[in-house]
């Protein structure tokens, strides 16, 4: 696609799509960067609270919260939001970006969320994914199916996971 069909395609937009799609192209650009320059266990902060306790299993008072139909709606906007603005960018713009900028407009939003991290065997290599699920349900990333999850946090601005 050229550059000015990508832009008329951007003008018939309506206005709300148009701020929403610009500051998650924005955010995907500020994510890489963090990914670039700041070690994990700075950026891990900012994710939410790691469900898993001391012996690594996942505590019984941690499940995914329910959301609202209009939280729901919200979620879904953001995932597709998010993934439309990862297919226009210069750089990459693969899960990991994806997750921490999903993560970050839901927060703005107010729905609670998981951040998830995996692992699975490509033949001789490890491959690592991010995801991200509302309520149960996948914003961006898939459902991480096929991935040994190794690390998941937590966000509810109620606080139900403490």
């Amino acid at each position: 696609m050229r550059l000015s069909e990508k832009v008329a395609g951007f003008v018939r937009l309506g206005h709300r799509d148009q701020v929403r799609l610009a500051a998650a192209w924005s955010l995907l650009g500020l994510t890489r960067l963090l990914i670039l320059c700041v070690p994990f266990r700075v950026v891990r902060r900012l994710l939410g609270f790691d469900p898993r306790g001391d012996d690594g299993h996942e505590q019984s008072d941690s499940p995914d919260v329910l959301l609202t139909p209009v939280q729901r709606a919200r979620a879904d906007r953001i995932g597709l939001v998010v993934q439309v603005a990862a297919q226009h960018t210069p750089w990459r713009s693969e899960c990991y970006p994806q997750a921490l900028t999903a993560r970050i407009l839901l927060g703005l939003r107010k729905i609670p969320h998981r951040v998830s991290f995996g692992l699975r065997r490509d033949g001789d290599r490890l491959a690592a994914h991010a995801w991200v699920t509302a309520g149960g349900t996948p914003v961006v990333g898939g459902d991480g199916r096929d991935y040994t999850e190794v690390a998941s946090f937590v966000w509810d601005p109620a606080g139900r996971h403490a």
